[in-house]
């Protein structure tokens, strides 16, 4: 069985979609940080060989999102796997395409939660773990647009 299948029997999407306790992924160059890309893919893998795939996405990433708080972790969690899906969809990896789109399936009340946390995260990313040797964050934030992220996450 894999980390995500375990996720979902034991109800703890949102720790894996944070990297949390059993599924923190480490990140490649050993800096101790969870390397989000990682747990996508392997949540990807596992809805690839479900029934509808994009539509049990959306849902586990609504309750994922449903469980953030204001707070520069959990910002940074929510910016990095935003990410992921769009690198994943420009590849048209797995089952993802062009013509879907996270963001557009979710409510105007989760897009402004959207806002309001990549707000905070621009605003507080001097206290993200490991910043000081990060790209500024105003340049990972375009570095999403180039991967195909339609929409500006900071006017939501």
């Amino acid at each position: 069985m894999g980390k995500f299948e375990q996720a979902v029997n034991n109800n703890e999407i949102t720790a894996y979609f944070k990297g949390e306790g059993d599924y923190f992924s480490p990140e490649e160059f050993s800096m101790g940080y969870h390397n989000e890309i990682l747990n996508f893919i392997g949540m990807m893998s596992y809805l690839e060989n479900k029934e509808h795939p994009y539509q049990l996405l959306v849902k586990y990433f609504r309750l994922y999102l449903s469980s953030l708080k204001e707070d520069v972790l959990d910002a940074w969690s929510l910016f990095n796997n935003i990410g992921c899906f769009y690198i994943l969809r420009q590849d048209n990896s797995f089952f993802l395409n062009q013509n879907e789109d996270l963001m557009d399936e979710l409510t105007a009340e989760e897009k402004k939660k959207i806002g309001v946390l990549c707000r905070y995260v621009r605003d507080n990313f001097d206290k993200v773990p490991g910043s000081a040797q990060m790209f500024p964050i105003e340049k990972q934030m375009k570095i999403g647009i180039k991967y195909g992220c339609p929409y500006n996450l900071l006017t939501f």
